[in-house]
């Protein structure tokens, strides 16, 4: 009798990147109303950064009182001041947080290896932590500097402290050029979300095997 090995088909893995105040939240937030299973990197950050959590913990051994809010929560603006203004302070802050991320994403994945449908994971430090193995498309969301600019002072970040989070980032530059997809988010939401529904389209027809 002759037997054979069927394998069967995962879920496309797509990751989401690009630099800080380009829209990676909005792509993320359009792709869930299409129907995808999304993961987002600064989610799970929120989830860490609780109030009684382990990271929680070690956040304020590590740097103190001044990321601490007045409800004991930690203060992610002041700790990203504080990260950012210091490359010292910042890979502190990454060696921290990016093993539990991580390890959360690599879980995701897993969980959802079977779904139908691709599954998106969001990742803004994609390329800079060395995480582009495994996906089957990496897109990469790009927005002009002075956009970038004004969507960030919009967030309450203060001019040169957008500058300093940009350049603790790879140029865009360099991420285009190792995307396999790059979308341009400088206008209106509405065209965004044209791009993104046609490229949601597009990877519904395409499946892997593994």
């Amino acid at each position: 009798m002759i037997k054979s090995k069927i394998r069967r088909p995962r879920a496309l893995r797509i990751a989401v990147t690009g630099g800080i105040g380009c829209g990676k939240t909005e792509v993320a937030r359009l792709l869930q109303k299409l129907g995808a299973a999304v993961w987002d990197a600064d989610a799970a950050v929120h989830r860490l950064l609780r109030r009684g959590t382990p990271t929680h913990k070690r956040i304020i051994q590590t740097f103190g009182s001044r990321v601490v809010r007045a409800g004991g929560g930690i203060c992610r603006l002041a700790l990203a001041q504080l990260a950012f203004s210091d490359p010292v302070q910042r890979r502190k802050l990454e060696r921290l947080i990016h093993p539990a991320v991580i390890r959360e994403m690599r879980a995701w994945l897993v969980e959802h290896r079977w779904q139908r449908q691709p599954i998106v994971a969001v990742v803004p430090l994609l390329f800079e932590a060395g995480l582009t193995r495994g996906w089957d498309a990496i897109w990469c969301i790009v927005a002009d500097e002075q956009i970038t600019l004004r969507r960030l002072q919009r967030r309450g970040v203060e001019e040169k402290d957008a500058r300093r989070r940009m350049r603790a980032q790879w140029p865009l530059g360099r991420k285009v050029r190792r995307a396999d997809v790059v979308i341009e988010n400088n206008g209106l939401r509405r065209a965004l979300a044209a791009q993104i529904k046609k490229l949601w389209a597009m990877c519904k027809e395409g499946t892997v095997t593994s």
